[in-house]
């Protein structure tokens, strides 16, 4: 009796030292978690009801839905410090800064612009929004800045080119990729200076760019053509252009560069470029509208939004098979992580 009381007091002792030091394996149902690990939620746009769809990544569920408008931007923005998430009504020129622990809105920010895409610096310093419009109008040629500091705009920006659609960053957030849908060319921002600095002639109608980790290059997904443009970032100049599919729309870099993922719509294909043949190596059909493309922040899942299906479409990155299909809101755009 007194060896049993023993063997508890060690073996509870031993538990008490796991979780002190972040160890501790336990399951929740079937899934088994290591608390060691990150875990991360999914959010995604829906841009026809006006609702932010929430996804646990560990076990790829919808946990929870966030209602913003009649309809809301296809971009969505979260903090590095996954405290604030900044999504937009789309036409009606409004923000909302979303506090992801209390769950509700907590400021309202008026922009008097549309507002298509939302994108943040890697720093989180500034929150970018691009007006463009699949129109050609003076009004959809502005980008503006919200100092996340305060929440407010504090810079507008009317571009030459025509109507920027989204935005990314160098990984150091002194400069800004906009790819601008109208006139066939992407813009660069010199975030201190507040001002474009250049602009490169990539394809047709360009939607998205990514950078390469290195920040070497830059990967322009062109809607008309259905190709992506790699543009060299040292001579600034599109080096070269890699037939895809019809309706090339969302492009993903793997966080090691080697591979690219797209989206293309026309084509109802999801297809992954070897990034140093700069040739596609594998395409998946799929029955819907792939829209979107992110890789998830461990690098094992690509999340593909679907606009036909409203689905969300998950893909294991090694094997490029679908792990799960979540029916989420109607006309689902980009997906933004946040660490929990």
């Amino acid at each position: 009796m007194i060896m049993m009381r023993k063997r508890k007091l060690i073996i509870s002792g031993l538990l008490v030292v796991l979780i002190l030091s972040g160890l501790y394996i336990y399951k929740t149902g079937n899934v088994t978690t290591d608390a060691s690990k990150n875990n991360y939620l999914a959010y995604i746009p829906n841009v026809d009801d006006g609702t932010v769809s929430i996804i646990d990544t560990s076990n790829q569920t919808i946990v929870d839905e966030i209602k913003v408008g009649e309809s809301v931007s296809h971009g969505i923005a979260i903090t590095p410090d996954n405290l604030k998430l900044y999504t937009g009504d789309l036409d009606d020129g409004k923000v909302f800064v979303y506090d992801i622990k209390e769950k509700k809105v907590i400021k309202t920010i008026e922009t008097n612009k549309r507002i298509h895409g939302i994108d943040i610096s890697p720093d989180g310093k500034y929150v970018l929004l691009a007006s463009g419009a699949l129109e050609v109008d003076d009004k959809y040629n502005y980008i503006q800045y919200i100092d996340t500091e305060i929440d407010e705009v504090t810079k507008t920006i009317k571009s030459d080119a025509k109507s920027p659609a989204h935005i990314d960053f160098t990984k150091d957030s002194k400069y800004a990729y906009v790819a601008n849908v109208m006139s066939n060319d992407i813009s660069i921002i010199d975030i201190k200076k507040g001002e474009i600095i250049d602009s490169i002639k990539v394809g047709i109608m360009p939607n998205e760019v990514e950078p390469s980790p290195d920040d070497k290059f830059v990967y322009v997904a062109n809607v008309q053509e259905g190709s992506i443009s790699v543009v060299d970032m040292a001579v600034k100049k599109e080096i070269d252009k890699i037939k895809v599919s019809p309706g090339t729309h969302g492009v993903a870099v793997t966080s090691d560069g080697k591979y690219v993922w797209t989206t293309n719509r026309f084509g109802k294909i999801v297809a992954i470029i070897d990034a140093n043949k700069r040739e596609v190596i594998k395409t998946i059909e799929l029955k819907g509208e792939p829209n979107h493309v992110s890789i998830s922040p461990n690098g094992q899942y690509a999340y593909v939004t679907d606009l036909e299906s409203n689905k969300l479409i998950i893909f294991d990155t090694k094997t490029y098979k679908v792990i799960n299909e979540l029916e989420i809101g109607k006309q689902p755009h980009e997906i933004d992580f946040a660490k929990i």
